[in-house]
């Protein structure tokens, strides 16, 4: 990473002028100097002298000596002393122009990590945006969501800085628009939230698939988002399993395996389900007791309707049985968890 970022802050001094000026070319020297130190490959890296190059190098006018300044005074950096000197760094690179900084030190001043003094997150979160940087967008978007950061709750606010974000290729921000707009408007929903890979994205778009009652890219929205181990999607496949609506053959055995995995995240429809699978004997032999022990799981989860059938089905159990649910129950533990699904 550090190599990387050498090498971008040298692409840059290479190629921000053509035809540098006396004071452009002193600048560039003594930031080389400075690159030649940190990351010289014959010899122990020499902070100190290097960190002299960058501020001689910033004094003559150079953007990344700044920016190299600020990476070496962070925290856990080899010249870090405390967060006011830090904080200056940042502060100094991000008024020469750097998004990275300015998004850097929104962060420390959110955190907390360096002294505030009348500094706030969201300026520097808004000049780093401004500059089209996708993190700092997504930032901004998102507290003007929940209205954090001394910012009021403004959706339209929110939507403009996701749309930045997104459009540099934050999934998070298009995640973050499709679930702004599901509700109000499922087709924009859906145009966002195909452009975002999380797991999440995809069973939001699957869900939107089956209102729509296009199943099978519904059924492709789920598999793509529960191969990457998204719960609420193998829930979904689940019932779909159990489900003859779309002219498809039921599948238990199918239904099974999603619903175990679901059950085993603790999804309470999960569990729901799963248990009614073993009362009734779907895909699996008859257990009523690990029916029973599903059903407590999801009626701790809040299900009103496992605990009414939880106490129904457990009312007439013999002695034995109260006591092996019992057990069951207090480990944690049912036989359905004791392989691994995958």
């Amino acid at each position: 990473m550090r190599k990387l970022f050498a090498a971008a802050l040298l692409i840059s001094a290479i190629t921000l002028n053509s035809a540098p000026a006396p004071a452009q070319n002193e600048a560039q020297r003594e930031f080389m100097a400075g690159l030649s130190l940190e990351y010289s490959p014959e010899a122990a890296p020499d902070y100190q002298k290097a960190a002299g190059h960058y501020e001689r190098a910033a004094a003559a006018g150079s953007r990344e000596a700044l920016l190299a300044l600020s990476r070496l005074k962070g925290p856990l950096a080899p010249l870090w002393r405390d967060g006011a000197s830090w904080r200056d760094s940042l502060l100094a690179a991000s008024r020469a122009g750097w998004p990275e900084a300015a998004f850097q030190l929104a962060q420390a001043l959110e955190k907390n990590e360096v002294p505030r003094e009348g500094l706030t997150p969201a300026q520097f979160y808004l000049q780093s945006a401004a500059s089209g940087y996708g993190p700092a967008a997504l930032r901004l978007g998102e507290m003007y969501l929940s209205g954090s950061g001394n910012l009021n709750k403004d959706e339209s606010q929110a939507a403009l800085w996701l749309t930045v974000a997104a459009e540099n290729h934050e999934p998070s921000a298009a995640l973050a628009l499709g679930k702004l707009y599901y509700e109000k408007n499922p087709a924009t929903a859906s145009r966002w939230l195909e452009r975002s890979d999380l797991p999440e994205a995809s069973y939001l778009l699957g869900e939107i698939y089956l209102k729509d009652r296009r199943f099978i890219e519904a059924v492709s929205a789920f598999t793509f988002s529960s191969d990457q181990g998204y719960a609420p999607a193998h829930l979904s496949l689940g019932l779909l399993n159990l489900d003859n609506e779309f002219g498809r053959r039921p599948n238990p055995r199918e239904a099974l395996r999603h619903l175990k995995i679901a059950a085993q995240a603790d999804l309470p429809e999960g569990s729901y389900h799963l248990a009614q699978m073993y009362i009734k004997g779907q895909g699996t032999p008859k257990d009523t007791i690990t029916g029973a022990f599903w059903l407590s799981r999801a009626a701790a989860k809040g299900h009103a309707e496992a605990q009414s059938e939880y106490d129904k089905l457990t009312y007439n159990f013999t002695v034995g049985q109260k006591k092996r649910l019992e057990r069951m129950i207090e480990e944690g533990f049912s036989p359905t968890m004791q392989t691994t699904v995958q």
